[in-house]
C-alpha cells in the first residue's frame, strides 16, 4: 500500500527517546500539550518499564533469523507518548530487534506532533499507541502496520472488561502490566515474526518449473 510522503516532526532514535523521558521525570513533565499529574505519574512509570524491560528482552530466535536471512531495507516508525503504559511496555523489543538487523532503521515519532501520520493509521477510529508503520526505505511503500497492543494481551484485556464490568481503570491496568511483566516482550515479537513473514514470503518471485 503506497502513501504519499509525510513530513515527520523531531524523529527520534531510541536512545534519543530515552534520554527524553529520563530528562521529563526530572523535570516533572511529559511529553504531549496536556501536562496532567496522571501523565507526568505514568511518566515516571514508563522509565522504570523500559529500563526493566531492557534488561529482560530475550529475542525471539525465529525473527531474529528471519529478518537477518532475508536483510530487509526497512524503516521502522513508531508513534508513541511518554505517558503510554503500552509503549513503555513494547518499544525496547523493538528496538532490541532493530539493533539486532543492521538494514532495518528505527525512528520514534511522538504522536501529538504528528498527528497526519497518526491518522492514516488509526485503531478502529482512535489514534490508539504504540503504532509501527513498517515502511520500504527505498520506495516509501507502506508494507504493513502494528499495534497498539499485542494481540493476544489484546484479547486477555478484552475478556477482562467483558467478564468484570465492574473494574475501573486502575484495575485494568494492573492486571494489565502484569500480563506484560509475565510476558517479556514474547507476544509482541510473535506478532512482528507473524507480519514479517507473511511481507517477507509475498515479496519473493515464485519460480516455476516447467518439465516438457
Amino acid at each position: 500500500m503506497s502513501h504519499l510522503p509525510i513530513q515527520i516532526l523531531n524523529p527520534l532514535t531510541y536512545a534519543e527517546y530515552r534520554n527524553l523521558v529520563e530528562r521529563l521525570v526530572l523535570e516533572e513533565k511529559a511529553t504531549g500539550p496536556e501536562q496532567t499529574q496522571e501523565r507526568i505519574v505514568y511518566t515516571k512509570l514508563n522509565l522504570q518499564r523500559m529500563k526493566r524491560g531492557e534488561k529482560q528482552i530475550v529475542l525471539l530466535p525465529a525473527l531474529g533469523a528471519l529478518l537477518r536471512e532475508h536483510q530487509p531495507d526497512w524503516r521502522w516508525l513508531v508513534l508513541v507518548e511518554s505517558w503510554c503504559g503500552d509503549a513503555a511496555q513494547t518499544l525496547p523489543a523493538i528496538a532490541a530487534i532493530a539493533a539486532a538487523v543492521p538494514t532495518l532503521e528505527l525512528v520514534i515519532v511522538l504522536r501529538d506532533q504528528n498527528p497526519h501520520l497518526m491518522d492514516t493509521c488509526l485503531t478502529n477510529g482512535s489514534r490508539s499507541i504504540p503504532k509501527l508503520i513498517c515502511e520500504d526505505r527505498e520506495t516509501g511503500e507502506r508494507l504493513f502496520t502494528w499495534g497498539s497492543r499485542p494481540e493476544t494481551i489484546q484479547q486477555q484485556f478484552l475478556a477482562l472488561k467483558a467478564e468484570h464490568p465492574h473494574l475501573n481503570k486502575e484495575e485494568l491496568m494492573q492486571h494489565l502490566h502484569t500480563w506484560y511483566a509475565k510476558d517479556r516482550a514474547q507476544s509482541v515479537q510473535l506478532d512482528l515474526l507473524t507480519l514479517a513473514e507473511a511481507t517477507l514470503v509475498a515479496a519473493v518471485p515464485v519460480q516455476l518449473d516447467w518439465v516438457i
